[in-house]
């Protein structure tokens, strides 16, 4: 395949779209999961790269914050997940323990991704998973959650957007209740839950009327309203769609609906997103932090709750933008690269059970594999990490592989 620059932001996708003669070779005979070839090709992948990445120092590959997004703590997330269900889940989780550090947190910062809050939950987690088999250097479980709901007295200080605010706090606790069960009880009060989600409706509510927007909740992020899933509206209005069950139903049909609809409504004509209210910069990304891709999920739930088919039919369209235009010149990586939008079409699929869509997801994943020279133009700053590197990419090929089973790592539950 030749490689052709459509603009600075993508290659031309030269892929063939799905078709049944297209699909040969990458989804079984059925079109409901991969082939056996392209499972073997992925498992040969994981394999080799997990070696690469075992073998170095983690000093040498992550950042020395030991956080999700580009620390050690990313790896401890691809361990847990994978572990789960599977027959070896105790050794896995034991490998898992070596990624994430909790000595050194200093509860200073709020978030899944970026923060303190991430390392904490894993940990959370798989300290109750480990049961008796946990070593005596892992603090109990409701130790740890205890640390994780001390993060609290963050929140008045903190953003609200997802990599660095109340959105990835948000997250944080609503992943250990999901993934720890206890005497019929969660181990994350309802309380503690519906205080974060009011703090964040209070400021999206304030600096809606403040700024007389016709959305009835608005937020900024560094003097900008953003839209997009990693500092704006899709992933903060997505994380509390998640949590709907601790919102009062008045609030999630006359604040958080309209502003839905009120976001989906920003798009350009040929179906992408603005990064930001007012941009400048044009229609230019297409990648899950700014752009398409991010609002997918936030679409794909909103049909899910309100049963309208419009949510649906913008999904539909910004995958439809994603396969044009989403093979970015910045890489692979899960927040603005390949490996990001392919979860998009794992998403769209687990919705409508529509094969295009999971043969479309395989078309990206195929060229993060292949590495072609001269399709990586931004090498990141973490070469190794979850989101920006590597091991993004170990995740999709771990998750493509059992596609309805399948989530965007540290933003979907």
């Amino acid at each position: 395949m030749s490689i052709i620059k459509m603009s600075s932001k993508s290659f031309e996708n030269q892929f063939d779209d799905f078709a049944p003669i297209s699909a040969y070779n990458i989804l079984n005979e059925r079109r409901d999961a991969i082939s056996e070839e392209l499972y073997t090709k992925l498992q040969n992948y994981k394999s080799e790269k997990l070696t690469y990445l075992l073998a170095k120092p983690k000093k040498d590959i992550f950042h020395h914050d030991g956080t999700v997004y580009t620390g050690s703590a990313g790896l401890a997330l691809f361990f847990l997940m994978s572990s789960l269900g599977k027959n070896e889940e105790q050794d896995i989780l034991q490998k898992a323990l070596e990624y994430v550090e909790i000595k050194n947190i200093k509860g200073k910062r709020i978030s899944f991704l970026c923060g303190d809050a991430g390392p904490l939950a894993i940990a959370t987690v798989i300290s109750y998973k480990l049961g008796n088999r946990r070593p005596d250097s892992l603090p109990q479980y409701g130790n740890l959650a205890q640390r994780l709901t001390d993060l609290i007295a963050l929140l008045n200080n903190s953003p609200d957007e997802l990599l660095y605010g109340k959105a990835g706090y948000l997250y944080a606790v609503l992943f250990v209740n999901k993934h720890v069960s206890g005497n019929g009880e969660d181990l994350i009060p309802a309380s503690h839950i519906v205080q974060i989600i009011a703090s964040i409706l209070k400021s999206g509510k304030e600096f809606a009327q403040q700024k007389k927007s016709e959305s009835p909740l608005l937020w900024q992020w560094h003097e900008k309203i953003y839209l997009g899933a990693a500092h704006g509206l899709a992933g903060i209005l997505y994380m509390l769609l998640q949590a709907r069950e601790y919102i009062d139903a008045n609030d999630v049909r006359d604040y958080i609906k309209p502003s839905v609809d009120w976001l989906l409504n920003q798009k350009f004509s040929g179906g992408n997103y603005p990064s930001s209210l007012g941009s400048a910069s044009g229609d230019r990304l297409v990648q899950w932090c700014h752009g398409a891709p991010g609002f997918v999920p936030l679409c794909l739930l909103a049909y899910q709750v309100f049963k309208e088919e419009k949510y649906l039919e913008t999904a539909i369209q910004c995958g439809d933008v994603i396969w044009q235009r989403g093979i970015c010149t910045k890489g692979y990586s899960l927040c603005h690269g390949v490996s990001g939008n392919a979860y998009s079409f794992l998403q769209l699929y687990q919705a409508t059970k529509n094969p295009q869509h999971l043969y479309r997801a395989c078309c990206f994943m195929e060229w993060c594999v292949a590495e072609r020279p001269g399709t990586e133009l931004h090498r990141p700053d973490r070469p190794a990490s979850l989101f920006e590197g590597l091991l993004g990419r170990i995740y999709l090929a771990e998750d493509i592989i059992h596609p309805l089973q399948s989530k965007f790592p540290a933003f979907c539950l």
